[in-house]
């Protein structure tokens, strides 16, 4: 029921200590990204990439001459580190006044978690990006590495026109999902024993994929619930996901199926994890912080501690009774062979 003031007038109310968010959802692949991070080295990260064959060779027989010209098959990919920040406002007098015996929740403890969970998911959505944003300022996407020059002509420095070894494959799905488009993605994105790794997708495109397996579905999962992806790997199920960061996952082919709500909608990616990963450069000033949250109940609550994450701590403005700080994450999500990704694109049944 509703009480008036002849309850609210003499009786306290309660704050439970605890935020509870209600805005932020999934965010597959950057917390499994950044969760797995490489260290940046350098003014710029380069690859050495082979993009041709040499010609200096065939039969012979007899006294036949050998060729000796010097052919070269090598080209060097060159990528930029990149930052990205959000910034921490805080009032004196509203952290003094939080600091009194009637505070529950820390306010700097929940403005700062708060504010970095914004901030990681804000770089969900430049992970599916493209990398023009802000004068090219964004992170790499995968708009730009999973792509066959529909979207991005020029990659690491050079053109896929020339060097067409960095096309990706892009299949329009004509609306409609099949394991035979699927089968054929899947085939293009292999060479040798180098197979896709992980395939991302819309919560509705999970949806349909699990509808053409009815009812092998039912059937396997009825009873232990769907495998769990971690950031390091498979879990078998939820016991084993103590301190990790699950998600459902279907499997094609052997390849775990997740759902990603920041994933391009109608969109279908298949990638190679050995050769997509995230860079990223440490800071020489500010410390390295972990992303995980205990003041905030979400998403991100387990999120991990990644290379190039730092805070710059509190700062006070000389002409305000504030402090400001910034979390700032600096790198770059890079891959020597978008050959080994792919992504199919139209999907609406």
């Amino acid at each position: 029921m509703t009480f008036d003031t002849y309850i609210t007038s003499i009786t306290n109310h309660e704050i439970v200590p605890k935020v509870v968010d209600n805005i932020l959802n999934s965010n597959v692949l950057a917390l499994r990204f950044l969760g797995n991070a490489k260290p940046w080295n350098g003014e710029t990260l380069r690859f050495p990439i082979k993009y041709q064959k040499s010609t200096s060779g065939g039969s012979f027989s007899g006294l036949d001459t050998f060729s000796t010209a010097k052919v070269n098959t090598r080209q060097t990919l060159s990528f930029d580190p990149r930052g990205y920040y959000h910034s921490v406002v805080l009032s004196g007098m509203e952290v003094d006044v939080n600091a009194t015996p009637a505070g529950v929740l820390n306010l700097v403890k929940v403005e700062m978690e708060s504010t970095q969970q914004d901030m990681i998911d804000s770089i969900g959505t430049l992970f599916y990006g493209d990398g023009t944003g802000n004068s090219n300022k964004d992170f790499l996407g995968l708009d730009a590495i999973v792509d066959d020059t529909t979207s991005v002509t020029t990659y690491g420095g050079l053109s896929r026109s020339t060097y067409t070894m960095l096309k990706a494959t892009r299949t329009a799905s004509g609306g409609t999902l099949t394991t035979d488009l699927m089968g054929a993605l899947y085939d293009n994105c292999t060479r040798g024993g180098k197979r896709p790794t992980l395939i991302v997708t819309t919560e509705a495109i999970w949806t349909i994929y699990e509808a053409l397996l009815q009812p092998t579905v039912q059937a396997n999962y009825n009873a232990s619930g769907y495998a769990q992806v971690t950031r390091t790997g498979i879990a078998k199920d939820r016991g084993a996901l103590q301190g990790e960061l699950g998600f459902d996952a279907l499997f094609y082919r052997g390849v775990p199926l997740v759902r990603d709500e920041k994933c391009t909608a109608q969109t279908l990616w298949m990638l190679n994890e050995e050769y997509l990963q995230w860079y990223g450069l440490k800071s020489h000033k500010y410390q390295t912080v972990s992303l995980a949250s205990s003041n905030i109940d979400g998403v991100y609550e387990d999120a991990p501690k990644t290379t190039g994450f730092s805070w710059s701590g509190l700062k006070e403005p000389t002409n305000q009774y504030s402090e400001v700080g910034q979390f700032i994450l600096e790198g770059n999500l890079v891959s020597a062979a978008p050959r080994y990704h792919g992504r199919l694109t139209g999907i609406t049944g």
